[in-house]
């Protein structure tokens, strides 16, 4: 009973608190963005659908041409694309490849090295879809998705 009123004199901290938690998270961030090839006829692509293609559940474009997911490996990119994407960490998006890939339902999206490396595939690819830093992105690829928190 006694945590009760400190609990209530915190309360209105809690948004400022809250709203500084999200700015350093934003701040730190990266702003990513979800690409693919022009030649895949794609403009635009919902959360949902990015989701699905990433965690092995649709394995096609909505045009119908087989998807080609690109991961980064490693690094804060990745950790922020699944942590806004599903809200998982990296462990846990490890282990759920893990049973996946020993059942034999799915494999994982293929893992280059670099944003740069992502954006050459799919730049040569039209099946090939990817994140990235905005700031990676060159002319050859289309965003179909602004992972952008704000």
């Amino acid at each position: 009973m006694r945590l009760l009123p400190v609990m209530l004199l915190m309360l209105p901290a809690l948004p400022n608190a809250l709203g500084a938690a999200a700015r350093a998270r934003t701040a730190t961030g990266q702003d990513l963005v979800v690409i693919v090839n022009p030649a895949a006829h794609v403009a635009h692509l919902t959360r949902s659908q990015v989701t699905d293609i990433f965690m092995g559940r649709l394995r096609q474009l909505p045009t119908g041409a087989p998807a080609l997911p690109i991961d980064l490996s490693g690094g804060a990119a990745r950790a922020q694309f699944y942590g806004y994407l599903v809200h998982w960490s990296i462990a846990q998006v490890s282990s759920y490849w893990a049973r996946l890939v020993f059942s034999g339902q799915a494999s994982p999206p293929y893992r280059v090295q670099s944003a740069r490396a992502a954006v050459q595939l799919v730049a040569d690819n039209p099946n090939a879809i990817a994140y990235v830093p905005r700031s990676a992105i060159s002319p050859r690829v289309r965003i179909v998705l602004d992972l952008d928190p704000h």
